[in-house]
């Protein structure tokens, strides 16, 4: 595992399992499963087809809040994901909710392709996870061989217009939009913990990236782009907050 990984998953297990429960205890959040699972995938609902039976990927799937309402729906989910306190709180929604769902903590870099390569029909991830990867190569790589042949990828992520101007109201550092550094920085929810804590807690290690960075490496990396969607920001409507990509991985004749 490299260091910046390891970095990331110290901040991601610093205090997350706490945060989650005081934000919505599971008990409310599978209720709210159990009564309306579509709602709960919010916009990503356009971007299924069928659920039923079909064998999901998701990326970096935090603390269950897409993978769970997917399971409840039919769908065969194995959420991917470094923090062990990310998969407490999930399988303690994923038991109140009556589903299952297959939780792996790992390096996304490093899932083990003997057992899950050429093995889903969809990888899915949301809610702005490409920046914690400083190669997007190697990131794309490891998504093209998940996927079976004609599998279908669903990546939603910040806008990289966000790199220049914080439309998400994210607290983040912002630069150059063409900038390629590394840099250090709050993970996503420390801005609701009280200024203290804040300051305790470990930081996160990022490289942003440009449309053109991440669309070309779709291409490069094997996947054939189907659709390229713009979402405006929830602070601000006139200026955009996030992407939704398609793209699928050829059918070998």
């Amino acid at each position: 595992m490299e260091k910046y990984i390891e970095q990331n998953k110290k901040a991601w297990e610093y205090n997350a399992y706490d945060f989650w429960y005081k934000n919505c205890a599971p008990s409310e959040r599978a209720k709210a499963v159990r009564e309306n699972p579509i709602k709960q995938l919010k916009r990503y609902a356009d971007y299924f087809d069928v659920y039923d039976g079909v064998k999901i990927a998701n990326i970096c799937g935090s603390c269950g809040k897409k993978a769970i309402p997917l399971a409840a729906l039919g769908a065969d989910v194995t959420l991917f994901d470094i923090s062990e306190d990310n998969k407490r709180y999930a399988m303690e929604v994923a038991e109140a909710s009556n589903v299952k769902i297959d939780y792996q903590v790992c390096d996304i870099l490093e899932i083990d392709i003997n057992t899950y390569g050429n093995f889903f029909d969809i990888v899915f991830m949301e809610g702005g996870i490409l920046h914690y990867f400083h190669d997007i190569d190697a990131f794309m790589r490891v998504m093209y061989s998940l996927l079976n042949d004609n599998g279908k990828m669903i990546c939603s992520d910040f806008h990289p217009f966000t790199k220049i101007i914080d439309t998400l109201s994210l607290q983040q550092k912002t630069m150059s939009y063409f900038s390629t550094d590394v840099f250090e920085g709050e993970m996503a929810h420390a801005r609701f913990f009280d200024e203290n804590t804040r300051k305790q807690m470990p930081l996160c290690s990022y490289r942003k990236y440009t449309i053109s960075e991440i669309i070309n490496s779709v291409i490069k990396n094997g996947f054939i782009l189907k659709q390229f969607d713009e979402h405006p920001s929830w602070e601000n409507p006139d200026v955009p907050g996030e992407f939704t990509l398609i793209a699928k991985k050829p059918e070998i004749s």
